[in-house]
């Protein structure tokens, strides 16, 4: 009997982790849930550094959408970055500019973006054609050392 009710507890406990965690979510519900929630906006950058899909894009510290891809643009050999962005922030001027930053000294790489002043403003897959790109700590050594001060 009481290892029954082990069993009992063991599997309402695992049932409630997964369907928290979101491995038992009803098929498709995510993409119904996402079907008007968000838009797309595109950047290239020279270099994406270590920028992966799933990682935030933020403005003002706030995370506002995630980076959907990141592929090279083969033309012109720069990262192209596709964002997913809550349609709530549908208001950002073109003239803003998409920021790779990283959290803390060594943490992930998301994108900031820093919004501009235009009065026109970025639809679903526009691009944002102001970009820096993320800056690498070998580099700056690189340039440390090979030109020091």
């Amino acid at each position: 009997m009481q290892r029954l009710v082990f069993f009992a507890l063991g599997s309402v406990a695992t049932l409630a982790l997964l369907l928290v965690t979101g491995w038992l979510a009803p098929p498709g519900g995510s993409e119904r849930a996402d079907a008007g929630g968000h838009y797309t906006l595109y950047a290239e950058f020279a270099d994406a550094g270590t920028l992966k899909p799933g990682a935030r894009v933020a403005l003002a510290g706030v995370t506002v959408g995630e980076v959907a891809d990141v592929q090279l643009n083969a033309r012109g050999y720069r990262a192209k970055v596709r964002m997913r962005i809550d349609q709530s922030l549908d208001h950002l001027a073109i003239d803003s500019v998409a920021i790779i930053m990283t959290a803390g000294l060594v943490g992930e790489q998301y994108i900031e973006i820093s919004p501009g002043g235009h009065p026109e403003t970025l639809s679903d897959n526009d691009y944002i054609e102001d970009t820096q790109s993320a800056m690498s700590i070998e580099t700056l050594i690189r340039r440390r050392i090979v030109r020091p001060r």
